[in-house]
């Protein structure tokens, strides 16, 4: 094994990473060749640009990726980081999208890594990488959107986090049978939203996360109408037969729903056998519940 120390060098330099110009290949061989250079420097500029502040080390340079994505995927493509950082891939892609009219979109995934409490991005306020991810999304997105003047550019994207499932699992305390059955009659954890559990239900049905869904307001009662129809949830509580029967308007002309309700939700288990009977009238046998 050979070793060699840098005390030893005589000229010592910092390396440059550099990505070649798609361009480079119609030079003469006998020509320089010609680099398209970004550097980190580059990246943090920007992230000081957008933030105000230098709340973020070694960014990605945007130039980089915006060349790297263009040469190497089409217009429709999904670009994923896997270690995404500040989100500089997210960046790049909204704004090459927005040069070149693309629909290209992004998943961004990063461990929620937290920021040293003596940090400028501590200090901000954003507890963890992925804060500032999101931040910085959110602020690119209406910079470009700003700078470019089309505002029908797709800036917009949605946040999911791993977690454990909404529902409660059975773990019964033999010694207080009574206590565990009664904490069951509502079997959602106390902790987890209505749209938690609507996304657990996408993945669980074989749905992906980017299926259009619709909010429709009926008597203060959300109903989500999945993939056009597809799919009918609500996951209310007091349900009655007044919002079986608006659920009905929305069901897919092509195919009977599955129709979706939280177990605890109905009013009664009377209206909830009816509701049942009323959706198989209309040719709906797929009605489940969480």
């Amino acid at each position: 094994m050979y070793k060699r120390f840098k005390s030893e060098l005589k000229v010592v330099v910092n390396p440059i990473s550099t990505w070649i110009n798609e361009n480079s290949k119609l030079v003469d061989s006998n020509e320089v060749t010609q680099l398209y250079s970004g550097l980190n420097s580059e990246g943090t500029k920007v992230i000081q640009n957008l933030f105000e502040n230098r709340i973020f080390d070694y960014p990605k340079p945007i130039s980089l990726l915006i060349s790297i994505i263009n040469q190497c995927t089409k217009k429709d493509d999904i670009i994923l980081d896997f270690f995404s950082g500040s989100a500089t891939t997210a960046h790049a892609v909204m704004q090459l999208n927005a040069e070149d009219g693309g629909k290209r979109k992004f998943i961004m995934v990063q461990l929620p890594e937290k920021t040293d409490e003596k940090s400028d991005a501590y200090k901000a306020g954003y507890e963890n990488i992925c804060e500032i991810g999101k931040e910085r999304i959110r602020r690119a997105g209406e910079k470009i959107v700003q700078e470019t003047g089309k505002t029908d550019l797709d800036i917009g994207f949605k946040v999911f986090k791993l977690d454990s499932s909404n529902v409660k699992t059975w773990d019964p305390d033999f010694d207080n049978l009574e206590q565990t059955l009664f904490d069951l009659q509502d079997n959602i954890k106390e902790d987890r939203t209505k749209e938690d559990l609507l996304y657990e239900i996408l993945l669980k049905i074989g749905l992906p996360l980017t299926t259009p869904i619709e909010e429709i307001d009926y008597n203060g009662k959300t109903i989500y109408n999945v993939a056009y129809g597809s799919v009918l949830v609500c996951l209310e509580d007091d349900i009655d037969l007044d919002i079986v029967q608006e659920m009905l308007k929305y069901q897919s002309e092509h195919m009977p729903p599955k129709v979706i309700f939280k177990e605890s939700g109905f009013i009664s288990d009377a209206v909830k056998t009816n509701a049942i009977q009323t959706l198989k009238k209309h040719g709906i046998t797929d009605v489940r519940s969480v």
